[in-house]
This record gives structure tokens, C-alpha cells and sequence, in this order.
């Protein structure tokens, strides 16, 4: 924790030596997150979870050992912990955790608001639109209004990081569908210099992200036919880091353009960390999404039997993999206070944790 992403953090960290000054730690210092050993002396973690959670407020991450049976499987549904992590962890792997539960933007999370105008003969004009694809090669979007086919769309992306510059693009359409009373439309961009491209590709398709300890890329967005990776190959160097929480999209097409990619990378080896769900319901069906990488953290959907509650959570492979019969952790329902399973059978969605050689196919 003293590795320069927490530095900028800004978090004030405290140390207890025990589960009785870890109790007295939290009634004092009313924290926001508390990461214990599972096994620390006096009061054991599980039960300093357990009072932690039962006085409310304050996060709990539970850290075990690399072999897990189930009646530590059990203590942990038990204490109502919001997360499991194996020892040992890199730094990147405790702050993914850190900043999903502290709720704040995990690095390469950039955002961005768009702009959108119809230019014609008569001038330019804004109109209210909602975009639903967006890439370095044109974008797919929802406008309240009749559009045609070759007509020219301006759209202005505004990230919110501070003093970001704007940037302006314009696309022509290239297909419009009517729908309601207003237009479906996918529009390919003009003129796009090499400067634009790169900047649009960092902000909707991939980020390196600095001061991590390897090569770390956040993959962004849909992975479709539309997806090209070609810019990206030629920063492929030694080991690399993928984190994939923000894939929110992956069709067969993009599949195919995601495993070319991955054989074609001059890398040396690389992992996996946050998978989502859409990059996981993939790996699960073929072995050459993951290639010759490990899945090291992935989202899960978890769902409340009792109130039908769900939620995705983020979960550890080495925790899935040191437990007996590789169960998922049950966790602790945020809105009735009961058991929050897997919401699929573990076989299905976790298959990717247990294929002992790639998919060649």
C-alpha cells in the first residue's frame, strides 16, 4: 500500500496487530475499508468481519491463506464479508480491490460525454441522441430525427478528466434505419489524422496504464467486428497485464478479431484481471479467448434467492481454486441479510478456470 496508485489515493492507513486492536482500530477510527487476516491472533478475522459488519459502514476485505476448506468457505458466508483475496497479492491485484470498494474510478476508467449536431446545407445543427457504439472507425447511435444516408454527423467527446482537450470528429452515414420516430443510424468518421485516431482509441477502445509493475492495457467497450486491434500490437512488449472490466460487449466476430490479436502479440506471456461477465460467458464457451494467459479476477453475477437481489462481484481465481471442489464464495445480501450465490451453475460460467490447455481451434 505505500506503491505509488495508493500514493495519489490520498488514503490515511492504519495498522492493528491483532483482532482486538483491529476491534478497537475501527470503533475509534470509523473506517471506510478494513482488509484482515483471516487467521490474526487474539480474535480471528472471521469474527472481526462479523462485529465489523453487524455495526455497519464499513467494508470488509478477508485475506486467506492459498488452501481453503469448507468450513473456512463457510466462515466466510457466515462473517458477511464483501470480499475474499489469497495471499500473496501484487499491489495491482489490492488495488483493483481497493478502489471497487471504496467506489472509486480504477485506473484506465477514463469518462466522456458526446455532443451531437447534424451539419447541412443550412449550417450546423444540435440534436439530442444517444450513442450505443462508438469507434476509432465510426459510431452507431439512437437520434430523434429523420437522417439519410450520406448525410454528415458531428460528434464533439468530452472527457471528463480536467483539462482534457475536446475532440471533434465528423462521420458520414452510412446506413440509417427508421425506428419510432426517429432514426437508427451507424456513420463511419472522415479524415481522421493519426493524432484524433490515437486519442479516440484510448478513450473507447484501450489505455496503457503507467505505474503499475508490468505492461497493464485496460480493453474498452464492445468487442465486435468493428474491432480492430492493429494500433495496439506494436506496444505488445515483454509480460503484459489485461484488465477487461470494462468489455461490456463481445460477439463471435469479435472473438475471432480478439484470439488473432492475442496470437499475433509479440508478448512474452500475460494475465487477466477484472474480466466482466461478457468476456467471461466467452472464455467459458472457447479456450482461445484466454490463449496462453491466466485469468487471475473476474466479475460474477450474484443473486439473492430471497429478495432477488443482484449484483456482479468481483471474485479471486486463486480463491474459486483453493476452495474444496472450486466453489464460489457465498456472500452476504446487502438489501435482506441473506445468502448471495453464484446466479449460474459454477461448472458453466467458471469453466475457463479449469481447461488444462488452450483452445487451438
Amino acid at each position: 500500500m505505500t506503491t505509488s496508485p495508493f500514493r495519489r489515493l490520498d488514503l490515511e492507513l492504519v495498522v492493528a496487530a491483532s483482532g482486538d486492536e483491529a476491534l478497537a482500530m475501527v470503533a475509534a477510527e470509523a473506517p471506510a475499508l478494513a482488509i484482515l487476516d483471516a487467521e490474526m491472533p487474539s480474535v480471528s478475522g472471521y469474527e472481526v468481519a462479523s462485529r465489523i459488519k453487524g455495526q455497519g459502514g464499513c467494508k470488509v476485505v478477508l485475506v486467506m491463506g492459498k488452501r481453503i476448506n469448507a468450513d473456512q468457505m463457510r466462515r466466510v458466508a457466515e462473517c458477511r464479508c464483501d470480499e475474499v483475496l489469497i495471499a500473496p497479492m501484487t499491489p495491482d491485484e489490492l488495488y483493483d480491490v481497493v478502489a471497487i470498494q471504496l467506489g472509486m474510478p480504477r485506473r484506465g476508467s477514463e469518462r466522456f460525454s458526446i455532443d451531437l449536431a447534424l451539419i447541412g446545407d443550412d449550417g450546423v445543427h444540435r440534436v439530442d441522441g444517444r450513442v450505443t457504439n462508438l469507434s476509432v472507425d465510426g459510431a452507431r447511435m439512437v437520434l430523434p430525427a429523420t437522417v439519410g444516408e450520406d448525410n454528415l454527423i458531428r460528434l464533439t467527446v468530452k472527457p471528463e478528466e480536467a483539462d482534457a482537450e475536446e475532440l471533434a470528429l465528423t462521420g458520414r452515414v452510412i446506413w440509417a434505419q427508421p425506428h419510432g420516430d426517429g432514426t437508427i443510424v451507424g456513420c463511419s468518421f472522415e479524415n481522421l489524422d493519426e493524432l484524433a485516431r490515437a486519442r479516440l482509441a484510448r478513450l473507447v477502445q484501450w489505455e496503457i496504464v503507467e505505474d503499475t509493475e508490468r505492461l497493464r492495457v485496460v480493453i474498452k467497450g464492445d468487442i465486435t467486428e468493428a474491432t480492430n486491434f492493429r494500433d495496439l500490437l506494436p506496444v505488445m512488449v515483454g509480460r503484459v497485464d489485461f484488465d477487461l472490466s470494462q468489455v461490456t460487449y463481445m460477439n463471435s466476430l469479435g472473438v475471432r478479431a480478439w484470439v488473432e490479436f492475442l496470437r499475433a502479440a509479440p508478448i512474452q506471456g500475460y494475465e487477466f484481471h477484472a474480466c466482466s461477465v461478457p468476456f467471461c460467458l466467452q472464455a467459458a464457451l472457447s479456450n482461445s479467448v484466454v490463449g496462453r494467459g491466466t485469468v487471475t479476477s473476474f466479475f460474477a453475477p450474484y443473486i439473492c434467492n430471497n429478495c432477488e437481489h443482484e449484483e456482479e462481484r468481483l471474485l479471486q481465481s486463486a480463491a474459486v481454486l483453493a476452495a474444496d471442489g472450486g466453489a464460489p464464495p457465498v456472500f452476504t445480501c446487502v438489501s435482506c441479510g441473506g445468502d448471495l450465490e453464484l446466479d449460474d451453475l459454477p461448472r458453466r460460467y467458471l469453466a475457463f478456470l479449469y481447461r488444462d490447455s488452450p483452445d487451438e481451434e
